[in-house]
């Protein structure tokens, strides 16, 4: 096998981009003309508090990312923290499970735009060819994956704030709803808002798996998810303002497609076909993104023997994890050969939601648990106010987790399918380091032992094969 070290390429507006990237997906758009659809106008503050939210937990995962930059994320942080059995669900569960749904939902979603402005585009025909381009550019190096996602990333963010700009000053055309009031539904319901704004930033920490491939990491990091979070806010908030100017609240509380019935009412037919293809960058991006991320993990977990050695192949000529890149392509593509209703989609993205959160949880308190074993360990950047931001952190996502759906019936079938999910990686867990590699299962890894590895698989002196360092 080829050497293991990863080339240092990404630079700052890259880094913003894959966190943006994911982030600002097709689902995005629908909570945001949701969201607006129920509380009007004063959805901005919910939406302001879930932006707050997030910082305070993207704060936790710099800190992580630049005490232990390894190209696992929280597979790396959490094996320190709370050993190898904690880890391997942290990776899986958060991530794995949101490549099976959330990544075949966002193909498919846009699949389904186009085909309603081409009806001769077959939606899986559409959904299969954005894999299999994303799948082609990360084979080919972060640092064309790099320039791609700056590329999809800002010509997204800068439709969903012009269409914005354009319906506030009323140069779209549409014609104004009368008797809109600011906050529709009352300070009781617009307090449970938050959760639904949250859903417009998660995913911002997908920057921390390129720790390894970013240039200045220990600035970089923090800085492109704090600005992300930002540039979301400010061009969300300016389409949604613009969406409830000119479309009646309960048709995007209701509708399936908000942001397109939107859009149409900002700027009518042009709207609408504008929205379907940004729909189209959206989940480009997001597949993009995934593709690019989640392989590292993968590759981070295999290199310290937590998943079997092939994934830490690394391509000698592309310096890319050709092998984790080949198993995620295929889980996102793998529902797409099923027949699935716009419903068994959104219990997808939701059960994957669940399982993402409780990886949120566990960082968190891999932040409190390192600070308090290895208090004087290099941090070259470290959370502000802490513990307030984990505290507040864990809270937040427990919440989401307890409030995932409002009808119960929908809650208990994504509990339970969350819980067999977890179920599945635990046993995989427990099998794997018990009883083939003979580890572990509660005792963390020592945090110098941890680096070491990292470093080995770093260092761009190092050339031996990958397999030779696996523990």
């Amino acid at each position: 096998m080829a050497g293991g070290e990863l080339k240092r390429t990404l630079g700052f507006w890259g880094t913003i981009a894959t966190g943006v990237g994911l982030v600002v997906a097709s689902s995005t758009l629908v909570t945001l003309g949701n969201g607006f659809g129920l509380g009007g106008p004063a959805f901005i503050i919910p939406a302001l508090a879930a932006c707050v939210i997030s910082i305070l937990i993207a704060l936790s995962y710099a800190e992580l990312a630049n005490m232990i930059p390894g190209a696992g994320m929280v597979g790396d942080y959490t094996a320190p923290a709370l050993g190898r059995l904690a880890a391997i669900f942290a990776v899986l569960g958060g991530y794995v499970v949101l490549a099976f749904a959330a990544g075949a939902a966002e193909s498919l979603v846009a699949g389904v735009s186009i085909n309603g402005l081409v009806p001769a585009a077959p939606p899986l025909l559409v959904a299969g060819a954005i894999i299999i381009v994303f799948f082609v550019v990360n084979m080919l190096g972060v640092e064309l994956f790099g320039k791609t996602q700056v590329v999809l990333t800002s010509v997204l963010m800068a439709t969903i704030a012009v269409l914005g700009v354009v319906g506030l000053l009323g140069l779209g055309g549409g014609t104004p709803v009368s008797g809109l009031t600011f906050n529709p539904g009352g300070w009781g319901q617009l307090s449970q808002l938050v959760t639904l704004g949250i859903w417009l930033y998660i995913g911002i920490e997908f920057v921390c798996p390129m720790s390894e491939e970013i240039r200045n990491p220990e600035r970089t990091i923090a800085r492109a998810m704090i600005i992300g979070l930002v540039v979301i806010f400010v061009a969300d908030m300016l389409f949604g303002l613009a969406m409830v100017r000119y479309t009646d609240l309960e048709a995007l509380a209701t509708s399936t497609t908000p942001h397109v019935v939107g859009a149409e009412g900002i700027a009518g037919n042009p709207g609408l076909v504008w929205v379907s293809a940004m729909t189209l960058l959206a989940a480009a991006s997001s597949i993009d993104t995934l593709i690019a991320a989640i392989p590292r993990m993968l590759y981070g977990l295999a290199r310290e023997g937590m998943l079997p050695r092939i994934f830490a192949y690394v391509n000698p000529r592309f310096r890319t994890p050709w092998v984790g890149i080949c198993a995620v392509t295929l889980l996102i593509a793998a529902p797409l050969a099923l027949a699935i209703t716009i419903d068994t989609i959104i219990t997808l993205i939701l059960i994957a939601a669940v399982t993402w959160l409780v990886s949120y949880i566990i960082a968190q308190v891999d932040v409190i648990v390192l600070r308090r074993k290895y208090p004087d360990a290099r941090r070259p950047f470290k959370t502000p106010f802490y513990p307030v931001p984990q505290v507040l952190g864990i809270a937040a996502c427990v919440y989401m987790i307890f409030s995932v759906h409002p009808d119960p019936a929908m809650r208990n079938t994504i509990w339970l399918f969350a819980g067999l999910s977890a179920l599945v990686i635990l046993v995989y867990a427990v099998v794997w380091l018990k009883f083939v590699k003979k580890m572990t299962l509660f005792t963390p890894v020592p945090l110098d032992e941890e680096l070491k590895i990292i470093r080995e698989h770093s260092d761009p002196t190092e050339s031996g094969p990958v397999d030779a360092r696996i523990t």
